[in-house]
């Protein structure tokens, strides 16, 4: 069955029972088992209780099950699931819930996106799913993220709370509340994979920017003129090369205009073949940028037999051109570079002369189709719980 053909289900975001109604159907659940940066509290209707506890490998998704709660009566079948997985590279947590869905075979239909102030991007997702038996099951998935201090890298874990689309409106609710009131017992001072440092150079502005530790700077001298700027960072993840992000600097001041400046990418380009997506401008949030365009996809080289994934993101300041071409794998299966990059990419610009990673509410331009969720404040995320509850 396509997507277009499965029928539209609701997706509450704003939770409509009273404290006393929550108080009367819901239970807390703290998960103790293992190591203390795995330990968990969830939020559960009261007819849904622990299945399995003891750690199960899911191989097939490299995902580790460390919760599996179902519903002991015989209303309509319920099930919550904890998983996570332990990486050692900074990425979205949106990303790497994305690639786990698909690896599920779910189909996504509806999203939204939860910016984090610094940490990237968090997802809350509906889905759906035809078992081998020919049933259909509903799915609602949040994530977090968190550093773990025993073994350092992070921990990304997802809830996942299913039951039978016919009763999925019934149960709508209390999966809301479920999947939005899951939270870490132990949860350290950091929420990234690694740590970040700072970027700093003396440019026709005073330039910085943020890098996660395991990037690399280099300064192309060669490439520098009384006018532009270029330097490269590079990502040796395990073995070889992984990501390569190229940046020219341009002062605004002088003659350079937007046209230059693309005409300058696209000699870049040139060598290449490939149809990749115009430059468009899109929303950024950081209010140290006053315009962004942006494009990505695959190029393909002329004199040998490969690819590799381009994207592109011009920015605007009061008083500079910043051009980043970031270059890698594209998304896969096999291995978290293309997340990786991808991220790195994402933080030079949310913290581009603005290391606090403050928030514009601001557009700068058109919001990107790739992206075009709801976005909400990443403290309305447990906000659903009474106000009293007893943690």
């Amino acid at each position: 069955m396509t997507e277009q053909q499965i029928k539209k289900y609701s997706f509450p975001t704003e939770q409509r029972l009273s404290p006393d109604e929550l108080r009367a159907a819901f239970w807390k659940c703290n998960y103790t088992e293992g190591s203390k940066p795995l330990h968990y509290w969830v939020i559960l209707p009261n007819n849904v209780k622990p299945l399995v506890v003891e750690p199960v490998q899911a191989d097939e998704v490299n995902l580790t099950i460390i919760g599996q709660y179902v519903r002991t009566d015989d209303s309509p079948y319920y099930e919550v699931q904890v998983v996570y997985e332990h990486v050692n590279y900074e990425m979205n947590a949106s990303d790497w819930l994305l690639k786990k869905i698909s690896l599920m075979g779910e189909t996504i239909l509806e999203n939204r996106i939860v910016q984090g102030e610094s940490t990237g991007k968090y997802l809350d997702v509906l889905t759906w799913k035809e078992t081998s038996g020919g049933e259909e099951m509903i799915s609602r998935f949040t994530v977090l993220k968190d550093y773990d201090v025993e073994k350092s890298g992070a921990n990304l874990f997802c809830i996942k709370a299913s039951c039978v689309a016919a009763a999925y409106e019934q149960l709508s609710l209390g999966m809301l509340q479920t999947v939005a009131n899951f939270d870490l017992l132990n949860k350290s001072d950091w929420q990234m994979a690694e740590s970040i440092f700072p970027f700093s150079y003396e440019f026709v502005e005073p330039l910085s920017f943020y890098i996660p530790d395991s990037w690399e700077v280099k300064y192309d001298e060669g490439n520098t003129t009384s006018y532009a700027h270029f330097i490269f960072l590079h990502n040796t993840v395990t073995h070889g090369n992984k990501g390569l992000i190229s940046a020219w600097f341009y002062e605004r001041d002088t003659a350079i205009n937007l046209d230059i400046v693309l005409r300058r990418a696209a000699g870049i380009y040139a060598k290449h073949s490939h149809e990749l997506p115009t430059l468009a401008l899109q929303d950024c949030l950081n209010p140290a940028v006053e315009q962004s365009w942006n494009t990505q996809g695959e190029i393909r080289y002329d004199d040998a037999d490969g690819s590799a994934f381009l994207t592109v993101c011009l920015v605007r300041t009061a008083k500079g051109w910043y051009h980043f071409e970031m270059m890698g794998p594209g998304p896969n299966f096999e291995n978290d570079y293309w997340e990786i990059n991808k991220r790195c990419m994402e933080m030079i610009i949310e913290s581009l002369n603005n290391p606090e990673f403050h928030k514009s509410t601001v557009n700068h331009g058109t919001k990107p189709d790739a992206a075009d969720f709801p976005e909400i404040d990443e403290k309305q995320k447990n906000s659903w719980l009474p106000p009293d509850w007893n943690y």
